[in-house]
């Protein structure tokens, strides 16, 4: 999550680059921990704190390595200064403020439901049916079409094509949509065959008799009779099963919730625009000279 968003926010930025001011920044001291915190060194008049000493010494290192180390951290945070003024510094400072932000305010801060409004209602009512759910059947097709208002001969000739469709197939084990349509012409040569993979849905959501043909097969894999659809003559098979869920609310909520912040944080993005009242001016011109870049 924290990598997706930092990516959009280093390519969806301002388009016109604020340049920091040339120079160093103000001097910068390691903050003290805590009320009772002790400097136990100073590296140029700078502290270097007990607390740090303890952080290290509790990753392993003896007391005396970890003052070495925090006096080397001192070290090196005053020469990092010097090179605070050049903009590889500058963007990687951006980069780590952004970071922090999104990490904070965002990610650590957005973990209920409620705090993402109306927006929230909406993502639940499109995607619980992912989660909680009932028995969910796949399936794969083959057909003869019978149009509309055709003549009781024209369907009675494909009842009997995927009658013997049928037939063949009913005692074939492990048939799956990559092999049926080869069965199928096999049995029934002159058939006009249509032919489809159906991806898992519930019962209640197909061709009520493909329906119950689907889901009264025992068997993955296994061939139905005829079955007459509203669109002609089917001959079907199973081919994976999604068992029913029902997860409590708070697993639901669980579920759903990396997806919702992903796509939530634009409108979060536009809400401290609007705090800030930032105003984006977008360089057209200059935007199409990106296309010719390597």
């Amino acid at each position: 999550m924290r990598a997706l968003v930092v990516i959009a926010l280093g390519g969806c930025g301002s388009s016109q680059p604020v340049e920091a001011p040339a120079g160093p920044p103000a001097p910068m001291a390691a903050p003290r921990a805590s009320a009772d915190d002790v400097v136990v060194a100073t590296v140029n008049g700078q502290p270097v704190w007990g607390s740090c000493v303890a952080t290290q010494a509790r990753r392993g290192a003896t007391r005396q390595a970890a003052l070495a180390q925090c006096v080397d951290f001192e070290l090196l945070a005053q020469k990092a200064i010097a090179y605070a003024g050049t903009s590889e510094v500058r963007t990687a400072t951006h980069t780590a403020m952004v970071n922090e932000l999104v990490a904070s305010a965002y990610e650590d801060g957005y973990t209920q439901p409620a705090q993402f409004g109306p927006f929230w209602a909406q993502a639940y009512k499109q995607g619980v049916f992912h989660v909680r759910h009932e028995n969910y059947r796949a399936s794969s097709y083959v057909r003869i079409t019978v149009p509309d208002h055709a003549p009781a001969d024209v369907d009675a000739v494909a009842k009997r094509q995927a009658e013997t469709i049928a037939a063949a197939l009913a005692h074939e084990p492990g048939i799956m949509g990559a092999n049926l349509v080869a069965l199928a012409q096999a049995a029934a040569p002159d058939a006009k065959l249509d032919h489809q993979d159906v991806p898992a849905y519930r019962a209640g959501a197909l061709d009520p008799a493909y329906a119950t043909a689907l889901f009264g097969l025992e068997d993955i894999g296994r061939a139905s009779g005829a079955v007459r659809t509203k669109w002609g003559w089917d001959v079907l098979v199973w081919t994976e099963d999604v068992p029913a869920t029902d997860p409590t609310e708070d697993e639901v909520t669980a579920a759903l919730l990396p997806d919702v912040k992903r796509a939530y944080f634009s409108r979060w993005v536009d809400g401290l625009a609007n705090q800030l009242g930032v105003h984006v001016a977008l360089d057209r011109d200059n935007i199409a000279k990106l296309e010719d870049l390597p």
